[in-house]
Formats: structure tokens, C-alpha cells, sequence
């Protein structure tokens, strides 16, 4: 599904009829997983690094002081590509009125975004993995601020607000979102049989899972949520949200 200013999703809030079993206010700041394959658009990001050293856009986000899921394509001092695959959150201090942005971070080649990125975002308590096609890097996660109150996006990281709306310019391809552990094969199965993971992971209610998709099934007005928690993700408008 190719994403961009005028295609942009989130998870409603409110689940009032209690139709969602499991909602994503809480997702991040407890134990999770998020899969998730991605091409990005590489004529959009260059054109865009003509006019800022750093362009960052946002896979999966929440808003606020952003956390989640970042690609960001930049130049060095000498003018090699530099690209950033990151997962950004914010956390407390010990001064209530400050604070402090952490991420982990991965850097691949500068010609890999020709063959998209799978990547694997897993938070065990205290200690969160990135993993960016097959290569993982851990570093430790604590203190995360509230994020209760925030929407949570697909393509982007706030459409509310005229700044820092991180639009991903690209093609999401298979996304899976859950609270819990998935291991590494489980995840890879995502990735290389979608309907056998859909079989196995998405319609396992011992798993709580938030959303899966492969983006195929999409109306004018949301993406199917292909697991059992029918969390069908919007197409954001701000007719429609009435903002």
C-alpha cells in the first residue's frame, strides 16, 4: 500500500461498542512487537534532501513527543547518502518538567531502500531489539513517558498538527502489531507466507493482537485488519475525525 500525503491511516480511539478486543493506546510502553515490510519512495526522499540535511518520515508512530517507527535519509558533511532506520520514544527525568528523547537506531547501506527494509521492533521490559533485515541491535528501554492519550498512525506520525506530521512517502507492504513477544521465526514467517502467518499468529486468541495486514483488501475509508481483534485502520481526514 504506497502511502503519502494524501494517504495516511490511524486505529480510532474509544472502542465504545467493544467491538476491539485489544486496543494500541497502551502498545508501546508495554512489552510488544511490531513487523512490518517497507519500500520507501527513493525519488521523494531525494528531492527532499535537497531542501533538509536530515528528512525523516514515520512507519508506524504515536503522537505527541513522537514515539515509534522512523526511516530518515540525510547526507554527511561530504555529501555521502546516510540512512537511518530508528526507533524513537521519550522518556522521564528526574525533573517532572524535562523530557529526554532516546532512540535506537540502525544504519544501512545507502543503496539498500531499492529492496525495502523488514523490520522487527521488540520490547522485552526493560530492553528493546531492533532488528533491519536479519541484523539486530539491542539498547535499553525505561521511564517511557504517557502516551495513553495519543492516536496511533500508519504512515505517518501526527496528521493534527501542521508540524512534525513525518508523512512516509513509500509502499508499506505487511504490517503485524501486538502486545507480547514474537519470535524471530514467527515474524519472518510474516514476511514470507503471509496467509500461513495469518493462520497461525493473527487468529491465535492467546496472542493479543492489535492488527495484521498485507494491505490487499482497501476501501476509499480503511484497511482490513486481517487478524481476529478487527482493528481496521482509517484513512485520516480531518473532515471525517472533525478537526
Amino acid at each position: 500500500m504506497v502511502t503519502n500525503k494524501d494517504n495516511t491511516y490511524l486505529f480510532l480511539k474509544g472502542n465504545k461498542n467493544k467491538l476491539v478486543f485489544n486496543p494500541p493506546e497502551d502498545v508501546f510502553t508495554k512489552d510488544f512487537t511490531l513487523a512490518i515490510e517497507f519500500k520507501p519512495d527513493i525519488d521523494h526522499y531525494t528531492k527532499m534532501m535537497k531542501e533538509t540535511s536530515f528528512y525523516t518520515q514515520g512507519l508506524v508512530c504515536k503522537n505527541g513527543k513522537h514515539i515509534g517507527l522512523f526511516f530518515t535519509a540525510g547526507t554527511d558533511e561530504i555529501g555521502n547518502i546516510l540512512l537511518k532506520v530508528s526507533f524513537e520514544w521519550w522518556k522521564k527525568t528526574d525533573n517532572p518538567e524535562v523530557d529526554e528523547v532516546k532512540a535506537i537506531d540502525f544504519f544501512p547501506p545507502s543503496d539498500s531502500a531499492e529492496n525495502g527494509y523488514k523490520v522487527i521492533v521488540r520490547k522485552k521490559r526493560n530492553e528493546i531489539e531492533l532488528v533491519v533485515n536479519g541484523k539486530s541491535k539491542v539498547a535499553p528501554i525505561e521511564n517511557v513517558i504517557d502516551y495513553s492519550y495519543s492516536y496511533t498512525w500508519v504512515g505517518c506520525a501526527n496528521r493534527l498538527d501542521a508540524d512534525y506530521q513525518h508523512i512516509f512517502y513509500g509502499d508499506i507492504s505487511k504490517m503485524h502489531l501486538q502486545e507480547g513477544l514474537l519470535d524471530n521465526d514467527s515474524c519472518n514467517l510474516l514476511f514470507d507466507d503471509y496467509q500461513e502467518f495469518v493462520k497461525v499468529h493473527a487468529f491465535n486468541r492467546d496472542k493479543q493482537v492489535i492488527f495484521t495486514s498485507d494491505f490487499s483488501q482497501v476501501t476509499p475509508y480503511k484497511v482490513k485488519d486481517h487478524s481476529y481483534n478487527n482493528n481496521h485502520i482509517i484513512k485520516f481526514s480531518k473532515a471525517w475525525l472533525n478537526t
